[in-house]
């Protein structure tokens, strides 16, 4: 009572305090909220009073049955939709181009790096027998360094590495195993991708190349090339394993009797969406993850058709007779007849398509829910365009000279794409399945006699080895093709890139969120002020992540590779 009335004659009473207890400093108490906002406020009418009674119970059914009036920026998300529904079409056309430049870089190693390394053999004989003193260009001595890295991870894992041992090792695990070995294999080919990058880099580089001359001095630098090659030869046979073991366990799940290891990598994939779709992105992580994409895309592709191959050498080497009620697995599908090519590809088409939703939805929720429009997937298209053309062999005359001598792979480096340990890894499985073929074979000629066995075989390793020079030939030219069309694509696309980085503005770092109207964006920035306070947040720190400081300049989707480092490797 008497602290009521001092209140009103206007005195200062404060609380007591009890002095057992030792003083405890207090923080002057944040200015009081503004009241809700709501819409009635942006629209300029005034807000409700004080004094206005509540709503009854029949004001309030009135409202819930005959209100009339509904959201007007409803009107306004269809552009969101729009956007989720094209999304297909621009990850598709985007991740078919990167399909084709990992093709390219594929064929490389295959087609066109055989003949730089006998024309560098020839130049490096021709110069040792007529004591030339002209030095091998640095182009040359990386096809040679190249060629010899293939050549020597091939020794050292053809005789470790059995194709059939692993393969049963890995069948016989339990499934929880076999989801544990899926996720380590992933993480190890990333990680080996990431290291091998810049190992392959210093090896291949100039200052390295240079060391390497008959007439260089003896300095402790001359050892440089030759550490670099056996760390290399290490990363290669490491990745390569790996790579097997991936391949390997796929053809295990493709090949299991019931469906629950292919259900369980099928489940696998659609993990990959929980793990991306609630993330907060912008267009730089974007491009990592589409990097990601594609060079998945390509060596899943390639690996389910290595394993349709071997399964089609299976199933042709030995007597069966389908119709006649073979056990065939059940996940080589339910239509199961007489065609075996369907029969075989079956799975394998069953884990593409999963792939390719799994990369629609994650792609078409990541764009949603960070507002960014399908047109920076253009924008990605002309940083692999500008790549390609600018390591092509007219690019090179206008473009300035970079640091590495391969030029070739200048895109697969952007994109993370191994081709080293994947070109390794199919003429492992080649040897094996030729070997595996020729063993049929002298299953099946046992009854002949020595001399016409040897004939017989005489002449199919005749045939063979026309069948792999016409594969050859069939290949090299479509690296030529491939590679012609990919330059003169890249050309085109130069003349228009201005007008597209001018046009991506809009996917910049503080845009516009899509599918709001003005109203509706000043009601969530009153609504930040009315929730954020900055007594609230936590003292700040130095940092060294990436976006830490408020004028720290964004890195450049030109500057950008799968493994740079932006908030998260992908």
């Amino acid at each position: 009572m008497h602290r009521k009335r001092a209140e009103l004659q206007g005195l200062d009473v404060r609380p007591l305090t009890y002095t057992s207890l030792p003083p405890t400093p207090i923080l002057p108490s944040p200015p009081s909220s503004p009241p809700p906002w709501d819409r009635n406020t942006f629209q300029g009418s005034p807000g409700p009073r004080m004094n206005e009674p509540l709503f009854s119970l029949w004001d309030y059914l009135r409202e819930e049955l005959l209100a009339t009036d509904f959201d007007s920026h409803q009107e306004l998300k269809w552009e969101r939709v729009s956007n989720f529904l094209s999304i297909p079409f621009a990850i598709e056309k985007i991740t078919g181009f990167g399909f084709i430049l990992c093709l390219d870089s594929f064929l490389y190693t295959f087609t066109i790096l055989p003949i730089r390394f006998l024309l560098a053999i020839f130049r490096l004989l021709s110069n040792t027998l007529s004591l030339s003193k002209s030095h091998l260009p640095p182009s040359q001595k990386a096809d040679i360094l190249r060629s010899l890295l293939i050549v020597v991870s091939v020794t050292i894992l053809l005789p470790l590495t059995d194709a059939s041992k692993i393969y049963h090792s890995i069948r016989g695990q339990d499934t929880i195993k076999l989801y544990v070995i899926f996720n380590s294999l992933e993480i190890a080919d990333r990680l080996c991708a990431s290291i091998g990058q810049d190992i392959l880099d210093c090896m291949f580089s100039r200052s390295t190349l240079e060391v390497i001359s008959r007439k260089a001095p003896v300095t402790p630098h001359i050892l440089r090339p030759f550490v670099y090659f056996a760390l290399a030869t290490l990363y290669v046979a490491c990745h390569t394993l790996v790579m097997l073991y991936q391949l390997l366990s796929l053809n295990v799940a493709v090949n299991s009797y019931d469906h629950a290891l292919l259900t369980l990598l099928l489940s696998n994939q659609f993990v990959e969406i929980k793990g991306c779709v609630f993330k907060k992105f912008e267009k730089d992580n974007l491009f990592q993850i589409t990097c990601a994409d594609i060079v998945e895309r390509f060596t899943l592709s390639l690996m389910l058709l290595v394993v349709a191959f071997r399964n089609l050498i299976e199933l042709s080497g030995s007597e069966f007779d389908i119709a006649g009620g073979f056990v065939m697995p059940k996940s080589f599908g339910w239509f199961r007849g007489n065609n075996v090519l369907w029969t075989i590809f079956y799975p394998v088409l069953t884990v593409i398509a999963s792939e390719m939703l799994v990369d629609w939805l994650k792609h078409a929720f990541i764009t949603k829910f960070n507002h960014i429009r399908p047109s920076v997937y253009e924008r990605y298209t002309d940083v692999l365009c500008r790549d390609l053309a600018s390591g092509s062999a007219v690019g090179r005359l206008t473009a300035r000279k970079h640091c590495y001598v391969d030029q070739s792979p200048l895109v697969a480096r952007r994109l993370g794409f191994a081709s080293i340990p994947l070109a390794v890894l199919a003429i492992l499985i080649g040897f094996q399945s030729l070997g595996l073929v020729f063993s049929h074979r002298i299953h099946s000629e046992r009854t002949l006699g020595l001399d016409q066995m040897l004939a017989v075989e005489i002449t199919y390793l005749v045939k063979c080895v026309v069948i792999v020079v016409a594969f050859w030939l069939c290949f090299l030219a479509l690296k030529v093709l491939l590679g012609v069309n990919l330059i003169c694509y890249a050309t085109r696309r130069r003349a228009g890139m201005e007008a597209r980085v001018a046009a991506d503005a809009v996917n910049d770092f503080g845009r516009d969120p899509i599918g709001e109207g003005k109203e509706e964006r000043e009601y969530n920035k009153q609504l930040k002020k009315m929730v954020d306070d900055w007594r609230d947040d936590a003292t700040r720190v130095g940092e060294t992540s990436e976006g830490s400081g408020a004028n720290k300049k964004r890195v450049a989707l030109e500057d950008l590779t799968r493994f740079t480092m932006v908030k998260r490797i992908w």
